[in-house]
């Protein structure tokens, strides 16, 4: 009798902690919304500064006739347009993660009307009471070692299937970085910039197609590690010892690209900076993935303690 109510307990515990982890996750998007959306207004701001100072040396004036006698003019051209070509890339960027969050969260808030999670603390207030009257009527030391392993068996599948996932986000987070280090690796070399109608750049000597692709693989890498980011704080919800993430590590990542591409190729150098960066990225994340996998194993090494404990209590 015992082992079907825990049975039905454990069931339930992981349709709360399932639930529990969607709400997180409604909590975590929400409060990355409006960071994103703080940011993408700052870069504007500063887009449209330095497009008004790009505009200002392209003006005639007898300062910049001056400029340009003494070969000071393209320097200080390069630089501004360095400037405005980071500020515009970085405003792209928190543009393209406002519309993945809010697809996102449009996607959690149908996930939260689950029918099997409607009254689903009654329901758990109701076979909590359950098992009390039956230990309390069954007074056997049995029953209660019983209970106790059964819940401590439920928390470790939990903390499994968290790992597990876990695990899976930092797979899909390695395979972006690796992909958005190869399209580095091939626009390396590249560094003349010049502008684009519209106000856009591209690279004199590169095709557009080449630095959309590579900002595109920065995206979809700065995705990868914010949901990697997000399983981690589950992982920890569940207080997984001696495992070190810096919060907020992996969230302004592409900023730091970006500064590191335009910077890199305004100075015609080569892209050293920006690839340096996604490699430190990408070992943190496989440190933090082996970490994980030996956690994962000791997890299943104490299930395996668990069932056979209760084996030997029911055999």
């Amino acid at each position: 009798m015992l082992q079907q109510i825990d049975g039905r307990q454990a069931e339930l515990k992981l349709e709360m902690d399932k639930r529990d982890k969607v709400l997180r996750r409604q909590i975590a998007l929400q409060e990355q919304l409006e960071e994103i959306g703080r940011r993408s207004e700052r870069y504007y701001r500063k887009l449209q500064k330095e497009t008004k100072d790009v505009d200002k040396l392209d003006r005639f004036s007898f300062l910049n006739m001056f400029r340009t006698w003494t070969g000071k003019q393209d320097e200080i051209r390069l630089k501004e347009l360095s400037e405005m070509a980071s500020a515009e890339a970085k405003w792209r960027e928190a543009e393209k993660m406002k519309e993945t969050l809010q697809a996102d969260l449009a996607e959690i808030q149908t996930e939260l009307y689950n029918p099997i999670w409607q009254n689903i603390e009654d329901r758990w207030s109701a076979i909590i009471k359950e098992k009390e009257d039956f230990i309390f009527n069954n007074n056997l030391p049995e029953c209660r070692l019983l209970g106790d392993l059964y819940e401590e068996r439920t928390l470790l599948t939990t903390l499994h299937r968290e790992i597990k996932e876990a695990i899976k986000a930092g797979d899909v987070a390695k395979r972006s970085l690796q992909f958005a280090l190869k399209r580095l690796d091939n626009a390396e070399g590249y560094s003349t910039w010049d502008t684009f109608l519209g106000g856009g750049f591209i690279a004199t000597a590169l095709k557009h197609g080449e630095l959309d692709d590579t900002e595109n693989a920065i995206h979809k890498a700065q995705v990868a590690l914010q949901n990697f980011q997000t399983e981690l704080l589950d992982v920890r919800e569940i207080q997984v010892e001696n495992l070190q993430v810096e919060r907020g590590s992996f969230i302004t990542f592409a900023d730091y690209v970006f500064d590191d591409i335009f910077s890199e190729w305004s100075l015609h150098s080569r892209i050293k900076s920006s690839q340096k960066h996604v490699e430190q990225t990408l070992n943190q994340v496989i440190a933090t993935c082996d970490e994980l996998c030996k956690r994962l194993e000791m997890t299943e090494e104490k299930e395996t303690q668990i069932q056979k404990k209760i084996d030997a209590i029911l055999g």
